[in-house]
């Protein structure tokens, strides 16, 4: 800020905010009905078949519709599969005003205990805030590998500190172009809110900030897929994950035509083949290596 001046960039997203919960219209969701389960698995989205397990986390105001295809895709090829709903998630914006990100970390440490009751080994995955939540779960229980697309780390300061001001004068904030796709035909597909509170975004940046600083004591190997184009969560952050965790053996592949769900877009083929073969190569099972617990991280407190 220079003379005292605010930027244009976070002046537009002051007044577009406040005239949005001004006069906007709120609403449930956006897409058809709420595609919390796959259409061929239970309720809870949970699928028992072989030993390797797949946990996918869906992202920030999502659904598990963003893992529909992929999650069938392994379905099929024998794992098992288990995509929990975030709290607060696939309902009404409403509701993630009575959860913190730590009841969207219990809930996937909850989803990764079932799974490792029933396999012998778990890859951890996750879209943009379920990346986030998949490198903290990897700081904290024994998993396979991880998988991390389009995967939130660090927000510009102003944007956080924005975010902070405006809790103070209004509840809501309202996404300007819906989802992040260039596939609009998707876009029905997708259970999703359209506006979420300031609050919950709140509880987003203190999860970016808390995983942040473990990210050097994370080891598992780990594939790191991001779009040039996304608009949601800045390419920058796939290089920073990269550089900054502890794992010798990571990837990181760069896409070229995507936005922000890269799951259901433009390059989802290749996305799912990328996954696929990371798994595959990772699993000791798979790839019939001696019995090896997964690397154990360090044993450290949840703050």
């Amino acid at each position: 800020m220079r003379g005292g001046r605010l930027p244009a960039t976070w002046l537009r997203f002051l007044l577009t905010s406040v005239w949005k919960d001004r006069f906007g219209i709120p609403g449930p969701i956006n897409g058809p009905a709420v595609l919390s389960a796959l259409p061929n698995m239970p309720s809870n989205n949970f699928h028992k078949k072989g030993p390797v397990g797949c946990l996918l986390i869906h992202g920030f105001t999502g659904s598990p519709s963003e893992w529909l295809d992929l999650g069938e895709v392994l379905v099929e090829q024998n794992f098992t599969v288990s995509i929990p709903t975030l709290p607060g998630h696939a309902t009404h914006s409403a509701d993630l005003f009575n959860y913190t990100w730590r009841d969207w970390f219990n809930c996937v440490k909850e989803a990764y205990e079932e799974l490792n009751k029933v396999c012998d080994e778990v890859f951890v995955c996750g879209l943009s805030t379920g990346g986030t939540l998949a490198l903290n779960l990897a700081a904290h229980r024994s998993v396979q590998g991880i998988v991390a697309l389009s995967t939130a780390i660090k927000f510009p300061t102003w944007q956080t500190t924005a975010i902070k001001f405006l809790k103070r004068v209004k509840k809501y904030r309202y996404k300007r172009n819906g989802e992040d796709v260039r596939d609009t035909s998707v876009k029905s597909k997708l259970a999703s809110y359209q506006k979420y509170p300031l609050y919950a975004a709140e509880q987003f940046f203190q999860l970016l900030d808390h995983v942040r600083g473990d990210l050097p004591e994370i080891t598992q190997p780990i594939l790191i897929m991001h779009a040039k184009n996304d608009h949601s969560v800045a390419f920058s952050n796939s290089t920073i994950i990269f550089d900054e965790i502890g794992s010798t053996e990571k990837w990181k592949i760069d896409l070229e035509e995507s936005y922000h769900i890269i799951t259901v877009d433009v390059e989802k083929e290749r996305v799912k083949q990328e996954m696929l073969n990371f798994i595959k190569t990772q699993s000791r099972i798979l790839q019939r290596k001696p019995a090896k617990k997964a690397t154990k991280p360090a044993k450290r407190k949840i703050s």
